[in-house]
C-alpha cells in the first residue's frame, strides 16, 4: 500500500510515464512513483486524465476521488475484482446470522460513542458518553448512537449546533466523511467483500451501505480535527479541503499499535471479514489518542 496522497487543486494534465504518474501544466511538472500513490483528489474541472492513468490506479488499487461542480467528492475510482475469493466472501456476507450481524453493529456503535467521548476528554470535556456506551445493546435496537451524537455535537461545537444545517463547520465534517467513506469503500472491495451490503445501512440505492457502517468509528477523527484546526474558518476554500484531506495521513491507535487512518482502515475491515469467516465477532478497538501527524521512518 501506498503512502502519498496526492490533491489536484488546480489545472492539471495526469497521465503514466515510466512507472510514474505525471502531474503537468504549462508551468511545472510533477512526477510521483505509481506503486508509493495511495490517493488521488481530483478537485479541479479543469485538464484531462489519460484512459490508460485509470487503469493503471485501478491496477495499483489507488483510491481516486473526483468532485462535482462544488468541488466536493462526486465518485470514486475502486478496483474491481482483484480478490480471488470475492464470491465466497460475497456468500459469507449473504449467509452471516441475524446474531453475528447484531452483534457486529453493537460493536461498532460502541467504539463509534467511546471515540466520540476521547474527542470531548481531547477538547476539555467530561465523560458525558460513557455510561451511553454501556448501554448499546445488540443491534444498537434502542438508537443509543443517535442520543450520543445529540450529546456529542453540541458539546464539542455549541449548543445550538445541528448537524443537518448548512453551515461552515457541517461542510468541513462533510468533506472529511466523504474522504473516509472512500477509503473504507476501497479497502472493502480490495478485500472482497461487497460494498452495498451492509450490516445496519440496508438502503437499495446506496452502493456502499457496508462503507457507511464500518466508517462509523473513524468519524471523530474528523471531528476532532475540525475543531481544532478549523473551527474559526468560515467557508470550504481549497486551502481548507487539502487540510481536510491530510487527515488520511493522521494517527489512529488500533490492535495496540499507531496506523494512520488509511492504514487502520484496512486493519479494520480485515477484522470485519475474520468475524464473517469465524462467525463471531472479531472487529479491531479503533481508539483516537489525540491529533497526531504519522512520522514515516
Amino acid at each position: 500500500m501506498g503512502y502519498i496522497n496526492i490533491y489536484v487543486g488546480n489545472f492539471a494534465n495526469l497521465s503514466i510515464k515510466n512507472n510514474q504518474l505525471v502531474l503537468s501544466n504549462v508551468n511545472k511538472q510533477e512526477e510521483y512513483p505509481i506503486e508509493d500513490i495511495n490517493s488521488v483528489m481530483i478537485e479541479s474541472l479543469e485538464g484531462s486524465i489519460s484512459t490508460y492513468a485509470l487503469s493503471q490506479l485501478a491496477e495499483y488499487g489507488i483510491l481516486t476521488f473526483v468532485c462535482d461542480q462544488k468541488h466536493l467528492p462526486s465518485g470514486l475510482l475502486l478496483p474491481f475484482c482483484q480478490h480471488y475469493t470475492t464470491l465466497v466472501n460475497y456468500n459469507l456476507q449473504a449467509q452471516a446470522s441475524k446474531p453475528l450481524v447484531k452483534n457486529l453493529w453493537q460493536k461498532v456503535v460502541v467504539n463509534k460513542i467511546e471515540n466520540q467521548n476521547e474527542v470531548l476528554n481531547i477538547c476539555g470535556g467530561h465523560d458525558q458518553l460513557k455510561s451511553l456506551s454501556a448501554k448499546v445493546l445488540s443491534g444498537d435496537s434502542s438508537n443509543v448512537e443517535a442520543a450520543a451524537s445529540l450529546v456529542y455535537f453540541k458539546e464539542l461545537f455549541d449548543k445550538d449546533f445541528k448537524r443537518r444545517e448548512d453551515s461552515a463547520i457541517n461542510s468541513f465534517l462533510n468533506y472529511g466523511y466523504a474522504i473516509v467513506r472512500g477509503f473504507v469503500a476501497r479497502s472493502i472491495t480490495i478485500h472482497g467483500l461487497m460494498p452495498f451490503v451492509g450490516i445496519n445501512h440496508r438502503n437499495q440505492f446506496n452502493q456502499f451501505n457496508l462503507a457507511d457502517d464500518l466508517m462509523e468509528p473513524f468519524r471523530p477523527l474528523v471531528d476532532l480535527f475540525v475543531k481544532i484546526h478549523l473551527v474559526d474558518e468560515r467557508a470550504l476554500t481549497p486551502q481548507v479541503k487539502g487540510q481536510i484531506y491530510s487527515i488520511i495521513n493522521y494517527d489512529l491507535e488500533i490492535d495496540g499499535q499507531k496506523q494512520t487512518l488509511s492504514n487502520a482502515i484496512d486493519i479494520y475491515v480485515e477484522s470485519f471479514l475474520k468475524s464473517l469467516k469465524n462467525k463471531t465477532p472479531m472487529l479491531k478497538d479503533v481508539k483516537i489518542t489525540g491529533l497526531n501527524l504519522h512520522k514515516y521512518e
